[in-house]
């Protein structure tokens, strides 16, 4: 039987991570900002041909759409560079606030009671270099479902015994057994969860830790592994 999750210890979470670099003929949004703000010639050409004719922006679609065809991915060594932008990027509430998101697991397709939630709170976030990962220092807590109460109250009813229907509707109530913070919560499970939900963010390349005219980094997140502190 595995490891479970115990609620007074702390753990590391340790995130294998890799940089991609991907390139494209055309600016990336923040390049694309810089040139809005200043008023660029692209922009005072893509501004006479929205007034032109209905040819014209079509050719532009077609142009966008080939120079998006254009663009390459590949994974980068992680330099002195972009450990910087790394450790820079970490400290920023934009990831925080999506770290906190993906380590709040939703425990009621696990058999859980509605509202119940585990949920990791991070005391810091810093990279290694010695084996390049993100590591998280912290403890699990179990979120209990605001109407816990309803599990004291049907033993209640249960032990005072009580008229035909009440022990038909704790019959009823009985069909529905939720798990509680008593019960293991594998720590091979959570592994996998989290790791399928950094997947999701890895698809639309949530994390870019760094941008320039015609490229921009991105900091993927391949696994999770949990280990006591």
């Amino acid at each position: 039987m595995g490891a479970s999750i115990s609620f007074d210890s702390k753990y590391r979470l340790i995130l294998d991570t890799e940089v991609e670099c991907i390139s494209t003929n055309t600016p990336t949004p923040a390049a694309d900002k810089k040139k809005t703000e200043g008023g660029g010639s692209r922009n005072r050409s893509e501004s006479g041909s929205g007034s032109g004719s209905g040819s014209g922006s079509g050719s532009d679609s077609d142009s966008d759409s080939d120079s998006d065809s254009d663009n390459k991915t590949y994974t980068v060594k992680i330099t002195p560079d972009i450990i910087s932008y790394i450790r820079s990027y970490l400290r920023k509430n934009q990831f925080l606030d999506e770290f906190d998101l993906i380590t709040e697991i939703d425990l009621v397709e696990y058999k859980h009671a509605p509202d119940s939630a585990l949920v990791f709170n991070s005391d810091s976030i810093s990279f290694n270099t010695n084996n390049q990962t993100i590591e998280a220092v912290g403890e699990w807590e179990y979120i209990e479902p605001e109407n816990s109460t309803s599990e004291n109250k049907k033993s209640k009813s249960k032990s005072r015994g009580g008229r035909s229907r009440d022990r038909d509707d704790d019959d009823q109530n009985d069909e529905v057994r939720y798990k509680t913070k008593d019960d293991d919560l594998p720590v091979s499970e959570i592994e996998g969860i989290l790791t399928n939900k950094f997947e999701e963010y890895n698809k639309t390349r949530e994390f870019v830790i760094h941008e320039s005219k015609n490229s921009f980094l991105v900091m993927l997140i391949k696994s999770v592994e949990i280990v006591k502190a």
